[in-house]
């Protein structure tokens, strides 16, 4: 599939859009923070598996907010996406209740904003609305600091999406379940 001739199972700095080599964890939130940085017109979208989540450098990477500055930077506007699995593990995160969940990522100051299900057209229209919602919230942070010169650090949102392991992938193959399982 990946390998010869085939599309890399990881982006690559040559995938278009990409600019975190892949198959190494816990990077991907600091990279989208540092493309941010002196970059007032960027909103960089970073996509977290809950694997990823549980690594050491990701972990310490929550706290790069607070070196974000609204009046000169950019935004980031992570996305944890819970599946319940790191390759073929169960996570930690995954099993945490949403009111924990919730005061976890407020005390590392973000505002969580939850898209939770599994039906995809239902998923695809709340996840865009609450995207809409995200980037009112990064613009009003960012007028605010601009327009008063006086740059405050805001409550950045951010995004916990949760949906199946493997989710839209063939429910069974050959008689094992796939979708919501290890072996997505």
């Amino acid at each position: 599939f990946s390998h010869p001739g085939g599309v890399g199972s990881h982006c690559t700095p040559e995938t278009p859009g990409s600019i975190n080599r892949g198959g190494r964890l816990g990077y991907s939130l600091s990279h989208a923070y540092g493309a941010a940085f002196d970059n007032p017109d960027l909103l960089v979208v970073a996509v977290i598996g809950d694997g990823e989540a549980e690594t050491g450098p990701l972990a310490t990477s929550w706290h790069s907010n607070k070196f974000l500055n609204p009046a000169k930077d950019g935004a980031v506007l992570p996305v944890l996406h819970l599946n319940g699995y790191k390759i073929a593990n169960p996570t930690l995160l995954a099993r945490i209740p949403e009111d924990e969940l919730k005061k976890l990522f407020e005390g590392y100051g973000y505002t969580p904003h939850f898209v939770d299900g599994s039906d995809p057209l239902p998923m695809h229209r709340l996840m865009a609305r609450t995207m809409e919602k995200c980037l009112a919230e990064i613009r009003a942070i960012q007028k605010k600091a601009r327009s008063s010169g006086r740059p405050e650090r805001g409550r950045w949102p951010m995004i916990v999406l949760r949906t199946p392991k493997g989710w839209t992938a063939p429910k069974e193959v050959d008689g094992h379940r796939i979708e919501g399982s290890f072996r997505a």
